[in-house]
């Protein structure tokens, strides 16, 4: 079984938890990517803190133990409470999405009406 605290990086392979915004975390494990609440929804213990099943892709509380599925944020065991926000699994390729500048989706220039291609006449 790989399981290491969350938050702490021993090697590429081991499981890793970085709080990406106040409300997520991003888990790096097996090849993937989960973005899940940052918060336990059994009483707000801090998932960046949590312990991560690698093999079994699971994220534990560290607050009252309670172990979630990262896959479908299903309660698997320990206190009864809502399962968890699990917003995006994303290929391990991905990076955490950045924001984009809209300017840099307009067309060029040369493809406005009446506007002469560059490279000059033919």
């Amino acid at each position: 079984m790989t399981a290491v605290p969350a938050g702490r990086r021993r090697g590429d392979d081991e499981p890793a938890v970085r709080q990406v915004t106040e409300d997520l975390v991003l888990v790096e494990v097996g090849g993937r990517k989960v973005l899940a609440a940052a918060l336990c929804p059994h009483r707000g213990g801090r998932l960046k803190y949590g312990r991560v099943d690698g093999d079994r892709l699971r994220i534990t509380c560290p607050l009252h133990h309670t172990t979630f599925d990262l896959s479908s944020g299903e309660r698997l065991s320990g206190a009864a409470c809502a399962a968890l926000r699990v917003v995006d699994v994303l290929p391990g390729d991905l990076t955490v999405p950045e924001r984009r500048d809209p300017a840099h989706d307009e067309a060029p220039a040369a493809s406005a009406p009446g506007a002469t291609p560059s490279g000059g006449a033919s």
